[in-house]
């Protein structure tokens, strides 16, 4: 063990250096981030949530989606009605509401 290192250059100690500063190197950036990103939180607005939403009107009852979440119903007119509604609350996650 002794014969490792007293055959260690100065090229070869600069390059253990360099190798052991990566990870601190890395640990340092994960940090600037974290505090980046707590400083920015802190300074961005925050808007009020919206306690005001307007009523989502759905052509299914709770009752049919669950018969057709079991299998029950395969009538075409609840497959265009849960299309309709599916396509309700896209438009609603769009706009944001």
């Amino acid at each position: 063990m002794d014969a490792l290192w007293s055959n260690t250059t100065l090229q070869d100690w600069i390059a253990l250096g360099l190798i052991a500063m990566v990870p601190v190197l890395m640990v340092v950036a994960v940090l600037l981030i974290r505090s980046e990103l707590k400083r920015y939180a802190q300074s961005a607005k925050v808007e009020p949530l919206r306690s005001s939403a307007p009523p989502l009107h759905l052509k299914t009852t709770r009752a049919q989606r669950e018969q057709w979440r079991m299998g029950k119903q395969r009538h075409p007119r609840a497959l265009a009605d849960l299309a309709d509604d599916v396509e309700t609350l896209l438009k609603r996650v769009d706009t944001g509401r």
